[in-house]
């Protein structure tokens, strides 16, 4: 099995509430990417297969834990954009290159530079991670989740939009919703 294929699998091995997570992220964010730059479609594939790669290092007691979480906890998930770069790091050849380590690095940071791990903003976030903001924060929206009820796609478009400018680039904010109001674009999300 080449790096590539064992980084995924990995990534699906992670805690049944995240089934799925990784294949509809990878989606959401190869039509964002293709609406902004067709060179991007892969490297923002390979990137949204692995973005959460660094969670195996967090025990499912906290993944999936239904209620609030501590202190000390929400410190330990913070942590995942981190480990995650490690991996790819260690695995790095061809396949992963720096940029993809940057990507994952980066996918919790915020437009207005109040995310995490680096609070970095607006463009100083790369592209790439940008995209994974939007897909991975719409996906985690819209399914259900021990901790939390699943939203219905408009709700989750509208927070989308509510945070637009904040949490996430309103660039990429306005080409997710045109992608999810152009019904031809939507066949299979």
């Amino acid at each position: 099995m080449d790096k590539l294929n064992e980084l995924s699998f990995l990534s699906d091995l992670m805690g049944s509430g995240l089934r799925g997570h990784h294949s509809r992220v990878t989606l959401y964010s190869k039509k964002i990417a293709g609406a902004i730059c067709p060179d991007l479609i892969n490297k923002v594939a390979f990137a949204a297969s692995v973005h959460d790669i660094g969670k195996i290092a967090i025990p499912d007691k906290i993944l999936l834990k239904p209620g609030p979480l501590t202190r000390s906890e929400w410190v330990l998930v913070r942590l995942h954009p981190l480990v995650g770069a490690r991996i790819l790091q260690k695995s790095m050849n061809d396949e992963i290159n720096r940029e993809m380590i940057k990507a994952v690095m980066h996918h919790h940071e915020w437009w207005d530079g109040k995310g995490y791990p680096y609070c970095l903003k607006e463009k100083d976030i790369p592209i790439i991670s940008r995209i994974l903001a939007v897909a991975d924060s719409f996906d985690a929206m819209t399914s259900l989740r021990p901790y939390k009820a699943s939203l219905s796609k408009d709700e989750a478009l509208k927070e989308l939009q509510e945070h637009s400018g904040t949490q996430f680039d309103p660039e990429i904010v306005d080409i997710f919703l045109r992608i999810m109001l152009d019904r031809d674009e939507i066949q299979g999300l």
